[in-house]
């Protein structure tokens, strides 16, 4: 094993004037807001208005920032869920992967402990040594390219949105299935703070606290820290007797707001997070026979690997946001940096014998710069101008893939660079106050590059053969638009249909054996019909869309020697519906329920087809058409239900909520032979709010409250086996909440 010396934050205080994307001014309103309300008023404004409520006991009216404004989410012609911070509490969304159960066409999965989210059956299981997911992940505006880094637990909120379907106009070239934006609070002038410390099963204990507040005239900052530590493991090593599936993480984020003059405000953000996980914990498939004969026999968390897992992730930035408004329109200037070091080990085979295991040191630095032209809405045509550019590399320092077991041991060093420019523009005219017409277009233009070397080394007889040195590049001009046509037929029921493209950036497969092996950027054309409505004074809300989209050069993967490998597929065609609805019967009583039908099938091109051994082991089969093969890592339909019941009492109430999920069966590779089969999960939880101001409360909670064992990533390595990362089990505690 190499060792390696992991870098340090220590410079963090000494960062450049460093941004994000415009902060987003998103959450509830009690009653109808403004005509127009500007994106650097609304973060404070929907803050204060989210904790007071509607009046009429209606639904509480979201604002979201969707087209990089703030505006009423039910006047936004896109699909948007949008959970408010009070939502996710009472659902137990804790993590980005828990947003799985509660957002109808979303797949929150993970590929050695790195992020692989899809929305509507678009996404990637690839996204490492400098590449790219397909859903783009943003913290206050600021974009998330590191895949591991973009896996976060969740503290001080204030909204999350998931935007679906491409979003490549106004956010760029990788929101090619949607994108998942997180708003965190904002500084004010009055002091306040909250602070929560939780205690759970697998003796699970932590806290997170929250302090804003003014420090002179024109000024606040606020301090978010978050601890968890869940010391004890879902299961057992049973090579060692220790534990995995357990974690700790370490966060801490600063907002400074500074007024600087009438029309000028200026936000600065400082960001570190230490998370140390027992992951990836992979075991063979129950009833499969390895490449040994021997079945796996522990427990359904349990694994029994000669390797002890081991993933970490170090990140920090920070951002600059600068806005000015020259009254029929607001400059914002918005520049970003990320640094990530990505530390993970695991056993590829799965065994307790030493056939393949990885040593790996993924790092990944990112910069952007954006400038934004935003009219302020005051006539019957709202526009945006828009200038990005993006800076980042990514790869491997020297790794160890070692195949000790299959008489091999491979290095792996490779750097990955990325350099993008885009220029953007898109424009609302509202004919009538019924109808409006939206066109964007997005010009992009990115060069990627790759350097890299290594070594192959056959144990028996001793043969050294050097992988590179070698290095390629390769630039891409690409176009992507919007073309969105609304009609108000209430005031309260919108029907809109779009057409949309967006394309993921191509690049290089880090893992390629000697060679700098290329992919193809992917292209989707997106084409939908939504509605957006609310009915009875507001009691009910019900949102949904349907939508076609023709997929095409689809990077999927296969696994090589311990490795993700990178390939173009031709096509895919999807089709679906989703829908979103939200019902107040009665005071104090939330309905929820989300659904997602999908029907996607691959296209007419060539794919590894594979079989299990009688006597163990997978074996390779000739190649075989992917024509009519569902989409990998995509269920056909899911469905999600829950409740959120306040009881009022003479001092204080009592909330109870509970949410159920379920999944149809998916596919983990286009071959169609490994799958998840359907499950369900079912969380609940009970709150006492002590006094009628809410500032003290106990939450009694739980998630999976069945321990339902599911697949959270489902490989097949040749000639070894298939093996399984089984997601979180049960869990379940108390948390206290004290605000002040």
């Amino acid at each position: 094993m190499m060792s390696r010396k992991i870098l340090s934050p220590k410079g963090v205080a000494l960062l450049l004037p460093i941004a994000g994307l415009p902060a987003a001014a998103q959450a509830q309103a009690q009653a109808e807001p403004p005509a127009q309300v500007q994106p650097a008023e609304a973060a404070q404004e929907v803050q204060q208005t989210e904790a007071e409520g509607p009046s009429d006991g209606g639904l509480a009216e979201i604002v979201v920032t969707a087209q990089k404004r703030a505006e009423n989410l039910q006047d936004v012609p896109i699909a948007v869920t949008a959970l408010s911070a009070d939502a996710l509490s009472a659902k137990g969304v804790g993590s980005v992967i828990d947003l799985n159960s509660v957002v109808p066409g979303l797949s929150y999965t993970t590929q050695a402990a790195a992020a692989s989210p899809r929305i509507r059956g678009v996404g990637t299981a690839i996204a490492t040594g400098g590449n790219e997911n397909a859903v783009s992940t943003y913290v206050d505006g600021v974009y998330y390219a590191s895949a591991p880094a973009s896996v976060l637990s969740l503290n001080n909120i204030a909204q999350i949105t998931v935007l679906k379907g491409p979003q490549g106009t106004l956010f760029g070239r990788n929101a090619t299935g949607g994108l998942i934006q997180i708003t965190t609070r904002d500084p004010g002038q009055d002091f306040e703070g909250q602070a929560k410390l939780t205690y759970g099963n697998h003796d699970t204990y932590g806290g997170d606290l929250y302090l804003s507040g003014g420090l002179t005239t024109g000024l606040a900052a606020d301090l978010a820290v978050h601890y968890l530590n869940q010391s004890d493991g879902f299961g057992t090593n049973l090579f060692n007797g220790k534990d995995v599936n357990k974690s700790r993480d370490f966060s801490v984020r600063s907002k400074w707001k500074a007024e600087l003059g009438s029309d000028t405000t200026a936000t600065v953000i400082l960001d570190y997070t230490d998370s140390k996980s027992i992951i990836p914990a992979y075991r063979p498939v129950t009833g499969v026979l390895p490449i040994t004969g021997v079945p796996f026999t522990g427990g359904k968390f349990d694994v029994n690997s000669n390797v002890q897992p081991h993933s970490k992730v170090e990140q920090y930035g920070g951002s600059l946001e600068l806005r000015h408004d020259f009254g029929d329109v607001e400059l914002v200037s918005i520049t970003a940096y990320r640094h990530s070091d990505w530390d993970i080990r695991f056993d590829s085979d799965s065994l307790p014998q030493d056939l393949i295991n990885a040593d790996i040191l993924q790092l990944d630095r990112q910069f952007s710069q954006e400038l934004q032209l935003v009219s302020n809405g005051s006539g019957p045509f709202n526009w945006v101008l828009g200038a990005y550019y993006f800076n980042a590399r990514g790869g491997f320092e020297p790794g160890v893939v070692a195949g000790p077991g299959l008489n091999f041991v491979s290095t792996i060093d490779t750097r990955q660079r990325t350099k993008s420019f885009a220029g953007f523009a898109q424009g609302t005219y509202r004919f009538t106050d019924q109808t409006s017409l939206t066109l964007g277009v997005r010009l992009t233009s990115e060069k990627k590059s790759i350097e890299g070397s290594g070594d192959f080394f056959v144990i028996n007889p001793g043969i050294h053969v050097p992988q590179g040195p070698y290095e390629a590049s390769d630039t891409v001009t690409k176009p992507t638009w919007r073309i969105a046509l609304d009609h108000k037929l209430t005031d309260d029921v919108m029907i809109y249909g779009s057409y949309n493209r967006g394309f993921k950036s191509g690049g290089f497969d880090p893992a390629s054996s000697g060679s700098a092996k290329s992919f193809k950027p992917e292209v989707l054309d997106a084409f939908e019909i939504g509605l957006k409505s609310e009915f009875f004074d507001r009691r009910v809300r019900l949102n949904g869309a349907a939508f076609y989209y023709d997929y095409r050069d689809i990077q999927l993967n296969t696994f090589q020697n311990g490795l993700l490998a990178i390939y173009n597929g031709d096509s895919a065609k999807i089709y679906g519906l989703d829908l979103d609805a939200t019902a107040v019967p009665i005071d104090g009583l939330t309905l929820t329920a989300g659904v997602s039908l999908l029907h996607g099938r691959y296209g007419d091109f060539p794919i590894t087809q594979t079989a299990l051994l009688p006597n163990g082991g997978v074996t390779a089969l000739p190649n075989i058409s992917a024509d009519g093969k569902r989409l990998q890592n995509v269920p056909d339909y899911q469905f999600n239900a829950g409740f959120d019941y306040k009881i009022p009492l003479d001092t204080g109430s009592i909330s109870l909520a509970a949410d159920f999920f379920h999944s149809g069966r998916w596919y983990s590779t286009p071959e169609n032979r490994l799958n998840q089969k359907a499950y369900s999960l079912v969380n609940g939880s009970i709150a006492w709010f002590i006094d009628t101001d809410e500032k003290y409360s106990v939450r009694l909670w739980g998630r999976n409250l069945f321990n339902v064992a599911y697949a959270d990533q489902l490989t097949t390595q040749i000639p070894i086996t298939d093996f399984v990362t089984i997601g979180r089990g049960r869990t379940f505690g108390a948390t206290l909440d004290i605000k002040f």
